[in-house]
Formats: structure tokens, sequence, C-alpha cells
């Protein structure tokens, strides 16, 4: 299921129409997409020359190629990088190893007290959650989870009502930030693509950056939630981003997440209370 040069520009090129890359639709256009020659005209290469690229043959393209065809394709910046990639120009992807100490990793998750909360790797696996975001998930966003394979199962379908754009959006973050260097990768790869919708969502080639977004889940006794997603890299650990949940103040979503995190604030200080005999035993 790796991806290819050819299999990746035949994708882009099959969803472009012509109206997007400035071209007058022809009445009576049958072809889905753009024809190869159109891309080839629009790139500046011939037509035999792109053929052979999408067929996988020759030579990888130069840089000045890619840019060609980047701007031909209108190639969002997460699709160019990837188009880079494939064709072996871009430079070596840094992607953290987890050396640095447990605690200040979390200690980012500390800057959204509020508010759930987790830190994914390069491969979505979540390597840090606040308690909030692990209790409002069931636990399924916890670390040593992964969120693609979070989000493909039953219980991921159920509650989200968009399912369907966070599914895939997610998919076309795996394609573009995953280290396809790591036996992790794999594995995720692996079990995933028995799943119809997962291969689904694959085959579209779509690469992508997470984008701010909405999400309505249904949580049981609490009823419909209108939650907003944000994602951040963190920029001293390559491959790591945090991503919080967030509502508008007053909404059910933002009172549920108040009461919760004054439920578990609570838990927490009772567990650390000292005990009656431990305060007369003091002198």
């Amino acid at each position: 299921m790796r991806t290819t040069l050819g299999g990746f520009l035949r994708a882009r090129r099959e969803e472009r129409q012509p109206e997007q890359v400035g071209l007058e639709r022809q009445v009576g256009r049958r072809v889905p997409g753009l024809r190869r020659d159109e891309v080839a005209t629009l790139a500046g290469v011939s037509s035999e020359y792109y053929l052979r690229l999408e067929q996988g043959r020759g030579s990888a393209p130069s840089m000045q190629v890619l840019a060609g065809l980047a701007r031909a394709l209108r190639l969002s910046a997460a699709e160019s990088d990837y188009l880079h990639r494939l064709a072996g120009h871009a430079a070596p992807r840094r992607v953290a190893s987890f050396e640095r100490p447990r605690a200040e990793i979390e200690a980012i998750l500390r800057w959204w007290p509020g508010i759930p909360a987790y830190i994914s790797d390069a491969n979505l696996d979540v390597v840090a959650a606040n308690d909030l975001m692990v209790a409002i998930t069931d636990g399924r966003f916890r670390p040593g989870a992964n969120v693609l394979e979070e989000t493909f199962n039953a219980s991921g379908r159920g509650r989200l009502e968009t399912w369907e754009s966070q599914a895939r959006d997610a998919v076309a973050l795996f394609r573009y930030s995953g280290d396809e260097t790591s036996a992790r990768y794999d594995a995720i790869l692996r079990r995933l693509s028995a799943d119809a919708d997962f291969r689904r969502f694959w085959n579209l080639l779509e690469v992508a950056l997470p984008d701010p977004s909405e999400i309505a889940a249904t949580i049981e006794g609490v009823g419909q939630l209108s939650i907003s997603v944000r994602d951040f890299f963190v920029p001293e650990l390559h491959g790591y981003m945090v991503t919080v949940f967030d509502a508008s103040p007053g909404s059910t979503a933002d009172v549920f997440f108040r009461r919760l995190s004054d439920t578990l604030r609570a838990s927490a200080d009772a567990t650390h209370a000292p005990r009656d005999d431990e305060l007369t035993d003091r002198p």
C-alpha cells in the first residue's frame, strides 16, 4: 500500500477540474479530472515524459519539473512537499525519538489545564494525555493508543456525527506525517488495511496538514456536543503535535468540560489528602 510518485500524480490529476487550473471546460467533456496532455502543457514538459512519470518509468524528475507539476496541479504546500519526498528530493525528515524525560513532555499539557489535550507522534501514537482527555474519550485517547486506529474503531464511528470527514482527514495526515521508515508505521498500516473504509480513504492518496475543525459528538447522559479541534506542532519536538478540544463559552460542551474537570480535580484532591491517622501522628 506504499504510495508511488506515479500513483500520486494520477490521483491528483483525476481529482482536479479544468476550471481549477485555468482551463475552459469543453462542451461534452467526459474525462474525469484533467487529461495527461493538459497537465504536461501546464507543467512545461512533453506528454510522453509525463506519461512515463505516471507509469513509473524513467529517472526521477528534477526540482524544476516538480515545481512545474506542483504549479500545474495546484498542489497545496503539504501536497507539494509530499510530491518532492516521493521523488527523493526532500531533505531527510527529522522525527523525534522519545528520549526526553516524560515529565518534560507532559508539562506541555499544563498549558491547557481546563480543556482536553493530548500529544501524538508522527505515526499518531498518543505519547501523553491529560486526565480530562482520557475521561472524555473513555480512555480511547490515552498514552499508548493510536489516534488513527481509534478513529476506525466501532466506538469512534458511533460517537462522531462528523466521522466521515474526520476519518478522511486523519488518513491524509497519517500519509503525510507518518514515519515510513519505522516498523510501527508498517504495523498500523497492516492492521487498518483490513478495514474497507480505511482502504477507501487510503486509495484517495490524499495528504494534508491538520486544519482547525469542528466535530459533533454524542455522549450518553449528556447529549450532543459541538467541539472545536485545534492542532499545534511542537517546534523543538519534530514530528510531535499537541491536539486540544475546545468549546464555545456556555455551550453544552463547555459546561460538560468544566464539570468533568472539577470532578477529576476533586477526586485527585481527595486521593492526595492526608488521612486522619497521618494528621494525628504529626508532632
